[in-house]
C-alpha cells in the first residue's frame, strides 16, 4: 500500500512538473531574443502552455519577422508596443484569454501578411487603421466580441485571401467597397449582427469559394446575382439560416391612428403590429428593430418638435436598456414592454 501511495504521488508529481505554467519571459525562446535582438527574426511558443501577460518588451525586437504565441492561456491585453515591429509578417495570438481592444497601432506594420485574432475576448470595435495594411492576405477576427461596424477601410486589402469575422458583434451593413477584394476565397461573416441588404459589388468576388452570412437577423433583401452564400457547419442549418435574406426586408409601418394622441395612453405605450409578430417568428428580427426603433424615435424628438417623448418610471431609453431588450427574444420583449418594463410613448401632437 505505501509503495503503490508513493508511486500515485510520483506520477501526480511528474504530471504536474509536464504540465507546469510558463510565462513568456521565462521561456528560452524568448530570453535569446532579448539577448541578441538584433538577430532574433521568429519566436514560435505555440501551444507551450504559457500563462500570464504578453511582456511589453517584445515591442523592442524590431527585427522580428514572425510571431507564433497562439494555442496558450495568456491573459491581458495585446501591447500597443506591438506596432512597433515595422518588420513583421506574421503574427498569431489566436486561442488565448486575451482581453482589451484591438490597437490601433497594428495599423503601423504594413508588411504584415497574416494577422491572427481570432478565439480571444476582444472588445471593441475593428480599427479603421488596419485599411494600412495592403500586404495582408489572411486576417483572423473570429470569436470575439467585436462591436461596431466594419471599416470601409478594410476595401484597400485587395491581397487579401481569407476574411473571417464570425460570431461577434458586429452591426451594420456589408460595405460595398469589399467588393473590391477580388482575390477573396473565404469570406466568415456568420453570428454577428449584420442588417440590411448585400451589396451587389460583392458579384465581383469571382474567386470565392465559401461565404458566410447565416446567423445575421437583420439581413435581409434579395441575394444579388452572382453572389452564392455556403452554410457553416456547426452554426447554421442553411446558407441563410437566421437572416431575412431572399425575403423583403421588413418595414416600420407607424401605428394606427398615429395622428390621434388619444389613442395612445399608459397602458398602451407600443402596439404589437409595429413589430409584426409573424416577423419575430420567422426570423427573430425584433431586437435588431427594436433597437431601429429607438434610434428613430431618439432622432425624432431631438430633430422634430412636433413629436416628443414620454419617458416612464425609471426605464427611460437608455443604451443599458437597449442592450437589455436586445438580449431577449422578440416575443419576450413585446410582453416585458405590455407589463411596463421600459415603456416608451410615442405622442404625437399636430
Amino acid at each position: 500500500m505505501a509503495y503503490a501511495t508513493t508511486s500515485l504521488v510520483t506520477l501526480m508529481m511528474l504530471l504536474a512538473q509536464s504540465t507546469a505554467a510558463v510565462r513568456i519571459n521565462e521561456t528560452a525562446a524568448y530570453q535569446a531574443c532579448i539577448a541578441a535582438p538584433a538577430t532574433c527574426t521568429r519566436m514560435w511558443l505555440r501551444a507551450s502552455q504559457l500563462t500570464g501577460t504578453i511582456p511589453t518588451q517584445l515591442g523592442t525586437l524590431t527585427s522580428i519577422t514572425h510571431i507564433e504565441i497562439h494555442t496558450n492561456q495568456l491573459t491581458g491585453t495585446l501591447p500597443t508596443e506591438l506596432g512597433a515591429l515595422t518588420r513583421m509578417t506574421r503574427m498569431s495570438f489566436f486561442f488565448n484569454w486575451l482581453t482589451g481592444t484591438v490597437p490601433t497601432e497594428l495599423g503601423a506594420l504594413t508588411r504584415i501578411t497574416h494577422l491572427g485574432l481570432g478565439s480571444l475576448r476582444l472588445t471593441g470595435t475593428v480599427p479603421t487603421e488596419l485599411g494600412a495594411l495592403t500586404s495582408m492576405s489572411w486576417i483572423d477576427l473570429f470569436t470575439n466580441k467585436l462591436t461596431g461596424t466594419l471599416p470601409t477601410e478594410l476595401g484597400a486589402l485587395t491581397r487579401l485571401t481569407e476574411m473571417n469575422i464570425y460570431v461577434n458583434q458586429i452591426s451594420g451593413t456589408v460595405p460595398t467597397e469589399l467588393g473590391a477584394l477580388t482575390g477573396l476565397k473565404l469570406m466568415l461573416f456568420s453570428t454577428n449582427q449584420l442588417m440590411g441588404t448585400l451589396p451587389t459589388e460583392l458579384a465581383a468576388l469571382t474567386m470565392i469559394q465559401e461565404m458566410f452570412m447565416c446567423n445575421n437577423p437583420g439581413l435581409c433583401g434579395d441575394i444579388p446575382a452572382g453572389v452564392t452564400l455556403t452554410k457553416e457547419y456547426g452554426y447554421c442549418s442553411t446558407a441563410t439560416g437566421g437572416t431575412l435574406l431572399g425575403s423583403a426586408c421588413p418595414s416600420m409601418p407607424p401605428p394606427e391612428n398615429a395622428s390621434n394622441p388619444a389613442s395612445f395612453s399608459d397602458e398602451q405605450p407600443l402596439k404589437a403590429n409595429w413589430f409584426r409578430k409573424r416577423d419575430v417568428a420567422r426570423r427573430n428580427a425584433f431586437p435588431q428593430r427594436f433597437s431601429w426603433f429607438l434610434k428613430q424615435t431618439k432622432r425624432e424628438a431631438e430633430n422634430n418638435p412636433p413629436y416628443k417623448l414620454q419617458r416612464q418610471k425609471q426605464g427611460a431609453i437608455s443604451r443599458s436598456m437597449e442592450l437589455a431588450c436586445m438580449r431577449e427574444l422578440g416575443s419576450t420583449v413585446l410582453d416585458k414592454l405590455t407589463r411596463g418594463f421600459a415603456r416608451v410613448v410615442m405622442i404625437y401632437a399636430d
